[in-house]
Order: structure tokens, then C-alpha cells, then sequence
């Protein structure tokens, strides 16, 4: 017996685009924060559901409708494609430099507490 294939589609993940089977979608959206995909029976639906998505996302505007017609010679799509993820993408500053100002501010207080001790005692 033939065993069936899907496809899973990741719209919102770590890395968006098309995969051939659960295990490596599930890496792209476990622990994603607003992950967004789906299954798909046949690799010809989950690329019109990845088109859809990604001209509905699309911050360029197609000026000729004979731009949006891809080339039959062109392979299946399965290369990750960038859609707009303004809202997914983290700061660009390290987490670690968070704690560099946290750390100065409590030099600052902890050099006023001494100060103030040797007022009081000196």
C-alpha cells in the first residue's frame, strides 16, 4: 500500500516556504510565536496557496500582468521565499545588551550608597 503525501505549506515560521514533510515543518514553527501553516494533499495546491500568500503579502506591485506568468521550465517551488514579516522580525540588538545599562545603573547606585555611608559614618 502506497503511503500519502503532503505537503506543508509555512506562511509565518522560522523559515517560510514549502515542505515535503511534517518533521521539518514542525522545526520551522514549534516555539514561533503567531506561526502560520497548513497541509496540503498535492504539491500543485500548496504552491497556488504559496503564491496566493505571497502576492497578497507582497509589499512590490506588479506593474504588467505578463511579469506575474512564471516560465513552465521553472522546478516546483520549493525554495524559501521571503514574504513580508515586518511584524515577525526580532531587534537587531543582542539580547545580551539589555543588561550593559542595567549594570551601569547599579554601579551608579551602589558607588551613591557607598558615598553616603562614608558621610554618615566618616
Amino acid at each position: 500500500m502506497t503511503e500519502k503525501r503532503f505537503y506543508y505549506v509555512v506562511f509565518v515560521g522560522k523559515v517560510p516556504k514549502i515542505y515535503e514533510s511534517w518533521i521539518a515543518c514542525s522545526e520551522q514553527v514549534t516555539r514561533f510565536s503567531g506561526a502560520v501553516f497548513k497541509k496540503y494533499p498535492s504539491l500543485e495546491e500548496a504552491n497556488n496557496a504559496w503564491t496566493v500568500y505571497v502576492e497578497a503579502h507582497s509589499k512590490v506591485q506588479l506593474l504588467s500582468p505578463q511579469v506575474a506568468q512564471l516560465p513552465t521550465d521553472y522546478p516546483p517551488l520549493l525554495v524559501p521565499v521571503q514574504a513580508n514579516m515586518d511584524d515577525q522580525t526580532p531587534s537587531m540588538l543582542p539580547k545580551h545588551c539589555v543588561y550593559i545599562p542595567m549594570l551601569l545603573l547599579g554601579a551608579i547606585i551602589g558607588i551613591v550608597i557607598l558615598l553616603v555611608i562614608m558621610y554618615i559614618f566618616f
